[in-house]
């Protein structure tokens, strides 16, 4: 065989490897034992850290515009909004042009997609729906108050919406795989946004009157026997809504589904708001709220995960709402989140949850992470910087149980932390002797933050920011903890990479994690 005859039939070896199922790249759910789905991509886990584009910069010339503030953020998965009317400015007619910039710009900045589907809702309203929906209010109905008043949500109940918009998504994620379907820079996709309805308990169209005032579906679980009334009291507007609306989401999403197997999740504006508690008011009424989360489920299956919009800025609410999504079937996802100091110490509330899926900051402009013409890491910034390539090493062990998150707040500067074999405690501010021992005093900015991995009985991963942390023996236990070997550095993909070792001054006064963020790797002896 000749050597040229052997090149050319080596090259056609190599486009069949690059062709073959075994080199195409990965996302998708797969069970675990603790019956959460877990979010693989590439065939490792994956822990997102995202930034969402505001709502009217899905466009390659807003990402590209974008992109040194993404940099910035370090985050790893970046949401765009693909609205309805971008894509089907005529009915039956595609333009994909948007999404193939999007994705080629993607590509560009070597981060990954989430792309967010704003069809029949976005914050409970149909803005993003097609010209010629809008105008057709015969053909595609929408939500009537009581006082026989049309607002502007389509109506759950109605087929033609509901199947319209299955077509259009369905279009896009044909479309994703036809062109995206190897290199999967498209990770996972949103199914609307924010669904329900705003301005209305629930649709009081003549159809919709009827439909409540009958007996509620045998498929509604949960549901007592005989009318909404009946079944639901005064919570039956929300129920119904919550029917209509999983079912019409669900059909969406199983469309998509059937037509590219991609991650699929559904996002939710929580009931739980400061004041009264009026559905339709005060949140979107039929949205997969958490009493209603179990519905949800069964009635859109096709949706893998119901991720939770979670804002509040206090410790109590915060993680009540988070706690109420992190249930049996359904980890924590948190796919809108503010950009405070008090949602980065959220944050790494949330990431330290075993199964968590990860969290996303809202909005990002042009000046994200820049003050006075310089640039400025902004605090969830910090968290992704430090937590980005630790995820493979600190997933496993976190759904394990060998993570412990120590998080500032006000009034609270000294929290401990118990692992196997050893305690710890993150002291945050300025550490002072006094009755009861050293303590912290508090940042001043509340900026404490921290997470700490036991990934070996004696060898612990601690990484956060405005903290000191120190380690003691269990309780009734004799003896001290000596430090073995106390490690600066940081991680690269799942690899531990020492940058010195620290001792003396760096050690004697606690093991401190400054106010622009570090990671140790420390190992530890118990002597008795």
């Amino acid at each position: 065989m000749d050597r040229r005859r052997a090149r050319c039939m080596m090259f056609a070896l190599l486009l069949g490897a690059a062709a073959s199922p075994l080199a195409a790249q990965d996302s998708r759910f797969v069970p675990t034992p603790a019956g959460k789905p877990a979010l693989q991509v590439d065939g490792k886990p994956f822990l997102v850290l995202g930034i969402q584009l505001n709502n009217s910069s899905g466009f390659p010339t807003e990402l590209r515009r974008l992109a040194p503030a993404i940099a910035r953020s370090h985050a790893n998965v970046v949401m765009a909004p693909i609205g309805w009317e971008t894509i089907e400015p005529e009915e039956g007619r595609f333009d994909w042009a948007v999404v193939d910039g999007l994705i080629a710009e993607a590509r560009a900045q070597k981060v990954r997609l989430a792309l967010l589907w704003f069809g029949t809702w976005k914050n409970a309203n149909m803005s993003y729906t097609p010209a010629w929906v809008k105008r057709d209010t015969a053909r595609f109905p929408r939500v009537m108050t009581a006082e026989g008043k049309p607002i502007e949500v389509l109506s759950p109940i109605a087929a033609a919406s509901r199947d319209a918009d299955a077509r259009a998504f369905a279009a896009l994620m044909a479309h994703l795989k036809a062109i995206d379907g190897r290199q999967r820079t498209v990770v996972m996709v949103q199914v609307q946004n924010e669904a329900g309805t705003l301005g209305a308990d629930r649709d009081h169209s003549p159809a919709a009157e009827a439909l409540f005032r009958a007996a509620v579906p045998a498929d509604m679980p949960g549901a007592k026997p005989g009318s909404w009334t009946a079944s639901y009291g005064a919570d039956a507007p929300e129920a119904f809504m919550a029917y209509h609306t999983a079912r019409y989401i669900g059909a969406v999403a199983a469309a998509g589904k059937r037509a590219y197997d991609l991650p699929l999740y559904a996002n939710v504006w929580p009931r739980e708001q400061p004041g009264l508690l009026r559905p339709g008011d005060s949140s979107p009424s039929g949205g997969a709220v958490s009493w209603l989360l179990p519905q949800w489920r069964a009635l859109a299956p096709a949706i893998d995960v119901i991720g939770v919009d979670n804002y509040d800025t206090n410790v109590a609410p915060y993680t009540a709402i988070a706690e109420a999504y992190d249930v049996p079937g359904n980890p924590l996802f948190v796919p809108e989140t503010g950009g405070s100091m008090a949602h980065a110490r959220h944050a790494f509330w949330t990431i330290a949850r075993p199964h968590a899926l990860g969290i996303a900051k809202f909005g990002i402009g042009e000046d994200f992470g820049m003050r006075d013409g310089k640039e400025a890491e902004e605090p969830i910034a910090l968290d992704y910087r430090l937590l980005a390539g630790a995820a493979p090493v600190l997933i496993p062990l976190r759904d394990a149980g060998k993570v412990r998150a120590a998080v500032e707040e006000d009034g609270m500067a000294n929290v401990p932390m118990a692992f196997d074999g050893v305690d710890l405690v993150a002291r945050f501010g300025d550490v002072r002797d006094g009755y009861g021992g050293p303590r912290g005093q508090g940042n001043r900015d509340l900026s404490g933050r921290v997470i700490v991995a036991q990934a070996a009985p004696d060898r612990f991963l601690l990484t956060g920011a405005s903290a000191n942390l120190k380690f003691a023996t269990k309780l009734g236990q004799p003896g001290s903890v000596q430090l073995v070997t106390v490690e600066q550095g940081h991680f690269e993909d799942g690899r531990w990479v020492r940058e010195r070792l620290l001792n003396g001054d760096e050690t004697a006064f606690g093991l401190i994690l400054p106010g622009e963020g570090r990671s140790l790797m420390v190992t530890v002896q118990v002597n008795k």
